[in-house]
């Protein structure tokens, strides 16, 4: 049958029915008016700004009914309705829903930027896109479609049965979730509970329905199903315990006094077999077609007739349906039908045997030869035993899911590919291939399932590693296990000798990484070092400099810092190795180099929409921004790092972007703000094991005691990274506080303790340090220096190598003006004094330059007051858009920096200009001006 055969039926149909709305009438609701209200209310503050709203609840407590009610609200609102639903036949379909929802926006794709343009024509298959885009930039094009077209009429997006909504749409919904605010968007979701699924919609709001009260219940019952019995109203009453689909459809299929009679199930189970009762008494034909429903990912009616005339050997059309519609099962409107309720999906899909739903898959198989993609689903579901060709049609639609940005979809596909697959080898690969791309999307529990399913026993050398690797990179590195390095050495070996250098290398540069993070032995740190060095790769690899400096940052500094400086001549094209020789970079403590390098990475991860890789990039940034003296910058990595981090459940990521919060604040002297920081931090760090996070945190609170000048506290919070067994232990990190835990030991009578550690550091060092750690070795010898050595210590270390670190710089010269002052040396004490004050005022470490001021009072020598700071009145978001517009950007392009709408850029500037005293754009960088960094 044509489609414009069926359109002409329906439209006859739809004239002898009256012309009912497609798929139903009105929905009636009873008994639902705080629910109601609560719709009504996003619905009506729409163009005040956007909202999400999650409805959940039990199958037939009246989510769907609830989103049609809300349909209508909306039109009558002038609203734009778009509709998305998930189905379970249509779940391995990537992008699938969201390809559904926005299609008739597509023609406006010329309007975005070029990469988002990509990604989502990549995404939805119209295009052969270079590299696969990231699900967040695919979310970003997806919020900017949505936004233009509410900037005409404000948009109702209503996405119905979530839980089966395909994986990569589901993701994009919980993008956009969190980015209405600014935008006239509602976005309401229903959402089935008890089935396991979870839902990364953080920040949005929840709304779980519950059953209807007694008298609303008796209501509906007394409405759907007059003249019952006073025993069946009792009992359906009982049994539908407020579940407005049973009230409904428990009396349609049982209305005799052996109900009365019958065995408890779950309502769930009462309701499919209430459907089912209907579905059995009719004709073979509509079975089947019913059937074909219920396995198809479709909604077609041409397809089910199709289908069915392949099943049954004769043609079928509306009248073949026309009973199970009277049955009041299913609903048709124009060229597509669907069941009323997915319980009659269900319903009918249980009660087909094997061998039928083995016939209607091979059906649809045959039917859509020329959609590769569903096709390949239909096909498998009708296939026993191992099938080559199919197998490799799977790994190619795994390839094209993977090149789509639908990871998540290419594990299944794989998975079945090596299934079918009629080589023990072959089953293998596919694999160890689905097993890497779970590591990257963070399923620890899928990758051990998906390694033992390929054989821990590999022959191969190259596929023991590579199993280790991704064994490995499933893991957090945070945990502490000094036992992991050793094995992870040996599979890199076993790489190598199989010529798989790369996996080689990639275990060697985790077994570093595993070095730094605990607390490694000597021995076991040169062995992985040496492991490296036999690699065969240049010594301007990434991994190998990486390597080098998380091995032992403090003798290799020197050598890791000349690698660096080559680098920063001739710049580096790939991201990737950017990240890591920033991450060496800080290692080692040359921040300057690591900043620069990082910068790279972000900006590129950014425009990639790696926001996972951006939220560990962002904080490692912060974290140099901090030590080189730019703390609004530190601020807004750290914030950005967070907000991201959040977005991508990386708990371990919130948390150290809050201690670099904590850190801040403590130079700042806002000691509550630290001390909030670090108990928010503190919650998030689960497990004692993770010393790194907790030694900086300990390093935190050792900052602010010391600014506010509690010498004890400091020094018992930064002992802690020195005494074996304490959690905060870690000797990697010790000497990034190494000033501080000076001072703080000596102003608590414990000179022969800072002694040994500046000892016990120049002796890691080696012969040349890096210029910071060089200043602070010259600090802190200055502090136990014999008088006639004082001095040259700390010009030592006032010198050039003092350029790149005012915030070091500033409290040398308050110390070596101190030590001036105490000498009786007041007229030489004031000019290292006033320019300590300057540049910590500057910084905006309020601490330190009080302290400087004191001094300077004490010496006789008055201070302006401190002015007020941009960095103390605007949000750390709010002062990155604020910087961003101040240098000339576009909304537009603010929001696709930022992975915001650009309606959110303009609410936010609009707070910003009456914050900053200005009322225009130009006036911005004026404002800003006054911030800290301006004076440095």
């Amino acid at each position: 049958m044509t489609q414009l055969a069926i359109d002409a039926l329906w439209s006859e149909r739809q004239q002898q029915d009256g012309g009912r709305r497609p798929f139903g009438g009105a929905p009636v609701v009873c008994g639902r008016e705080d629910d109601i209200a609560l719709i009504d209310g996003v619905i009506d503050r729409v163009r005040d700004g956007g909202a999400a709203l999650v409805l959940s609840g039990e199958p037939g407590i009246g989510k769907s009914t609830l989103l049609e009610l809300a349909q209508d609200r909306a039109v009558a609102h002038g609203m734009h309705v778009i509709h998305l639903s998930g189905v379970p036949s249509e779940a391995h379909l990537p992008f699938g829903a969201l390809h559904q929802a926005i299609r008739p926006m597509l023609k406006q794709l010329k309007s975005l930027p070029p990469r988002q343009r990509s990604a989502l024509q990549a995404a939805f298959g119209l295009c052969d896109g270079t590299a696969t885009p990231d699900i967040f930039l695919i979310g970003l094009a997806t919020l900017n479609l949505l936004t233009a077209s509410a900037a005409r009429r404000p948009i109702l997006l209503l996405a119905d049965d979530v839980q089966w909504i395909d994986q990569p749409s589901r993701d994009v919904l919980a993008f956009i979730s969190r980015r209405l605010s600014s935008d006239p968007i509602v976005l309401l979701m229903a959402v089935r509970e008890g089935l396991g699924v979870s839902f990364p919609y953080s920040g949005v709001l929840r709304h779980r329905l519950s059953g209807l009260s007694a008298a609303a219940a008796e209501r509906l019952l007394d409405a759907a199903a007059p003249g019952l019995s006073p025993d069946l109203r009792r009992r359906f009453l009982s049994e539908a315990a407020g579940n407005p689909l049973a009230l409904v459809e428990l009396p349609r299929g049982e209305r005799t006094t052996e109900t009365i009679e019958a065995p408890w199930l779950p309502l769930t189970d009462r309701l499919e077999r209430a459907f089912l009762s209907r579905v059995a008494v009719l004709p073979t034909a509509t079975r089947v077609l019913l059937l074909v429903m219920a396995e198809n990912d479709s909604r077609s009616l041409r397809e089910v007739f199709d289908a069915g005339e392949i099943l049954l050997g004769e043609s079928t059309g509306l009248d073949t349906l026309a009973p199970a519609a009277s049955a009041m099962l299913i609903e048709i409107h124009r060229g597509e039908v669907r069941f009323r309720h997915p319980l009659v999906r269900s319903a009918v899909h249980q009660s087909a045997s094997p061998v039928m739903r083995h016939d209607v898959h091979a059906a649809l198989g045959r039917l859509m030869r020329d959609q590769a993609d569903r096709a390949i689903w239909h096909r498998l579901a009708s296939t026993f035993g191992p099938d080559d060709t199919l197998a490799e049609e799977l790994d190619d639609a795994a390839t094209r899911s993977h090149h789509r940005g639908a990871l998540a979809m290419a594990i299944p596909a794989l998975e079945n590919a090596a299934r079918l697959s009629g080589t023990v080898m072959a089953r293998s690969e596919r694999l160890l291939r689905a097993a890497g791309l779970a590591a990257d999307l963070g399923q620890p529990a899928t990758v051990e399932r998906l390694l033992r399913a390929a054989g821990p026993d590999q022959p191969q050398p190259r596929l023991r590693a590579q199993v280790a690797l991704i064994r490995e990179l499933s893991q957090p590195l945070t945990a502490i296990d000094p036992g992991r390095i050793p094995v992870l050495v040996h599979f890199a070996a076993d790489a190598r000798t199989d010529g798989a250098n790369d996996v080689a290398q990639n275990l060697l540069w985790r077994a570093a990484q595993r070095c730094w993070w605990g607390n490694a032995s000597d021995k076991v740190r040169e062995g992985v070092l040496a492991s490296a060095k036999q690699s065969g790769l240049p010594a301007s690899d990434a991994r190998l400099i990486a390597i080098a400096a998380y091995v032992e940052p403090l003798r290799h500094g020197h050598a890791v810092h000349q690698r660096l400086a080559a680098h920063a001549d001739a710049g580096v094209a790939d991201p990737v190795a950017a990240w890591t020789l920033g991450l060496a970079a800080n290692t080692v403590g040359a921040f300057d180099f690591g900043l620069n390098y990082l910068n790279q990475a972000s900006t590129e991860f950014r425009e990639q929409g790696r926001l996972g890789d951006l939220a560990r990039v962002l904080f490692a940034r912060g974290w140099a921004e901090m030590e080189t003296g730019n703390l609004m910058g530190a601020l807004r990595s750290a914030e950005e790092s967070i907000r991201f981090a959040e977005e991508t459940g990386a708990t371990v990521w919130i948390a150290a972007g809050t201690i670099v919060l904590a850190t801040v604040a403590a130079l700042r002297g806002k000691f509550d703000a630290c001390e909030a920081h670090a108990l928010r931090a503190e919650r998030l760090i689960l497990s004692p094991s993770v010393n790194f996070l907790l030694a900086l945190l300990q390093s935190a609170r050792g900052a602010a005691a010391l600014g506010a000048g509690r010498s004890a506290e400091a020094y018992e919070h930064l002992r802690r990274l020195h005494i074996p067994g304490d959690p905060a232990f870690n000797t990697s990190l010790q000497f990034f506080s190494l000033v501080d835990f000076v001072e703080a030991a000596i102003s608590c009578g414990q000179e022969a303790v800072a002694s040994s550690f500046i000892a016990e550091v120049e002796r890691r060092s080696g012969p040349v340090a890096v210029p910071w750690v060089q200043m602070m070795l010259s600090h802190s010898r200055a502090l136990l220096a014999a008088p006639d050595r004082v001095e040259a210590f700390f010009q030592e270390g006032l010198g050039t190598i003092a350029q790149n670190w005012p915030f070091l710089r500033g409290r040398s010269l308050l110390a070596y003006g101190e030590w001036l002052r105490r000498q009786r040396r007041v007229m030489d004490a004031r000019a290292p004094l006033r320019t300590a004050r300057d540049i910590l005022d500057a910084l905006g470490a309020l601490p330190w330059s009080e302290r400087a001021r004191r001094e300077l009072r004490a010496a006789g020598e008055t201070s302006r007051p401190q002015e007020g700071l941009a960095l103390d009145a605007l949000t750390s978001q709010e002062l990155q858009i604020a910087e961003l517009a101040a240098g000339g950007l576009s909304n537009k392009e603010i929001g696709a920096r930022l992975y915001l709408s650009h309606r959110t850029v303009g609410s936010h500037l609009y707070r910003i200009f009456p914050k900053l005293g200005v009322a225009t754009r130009a006036g911005l960088q004026e404002a800003l001006n006054r911030s800290p960094q301006s004076a440095v």
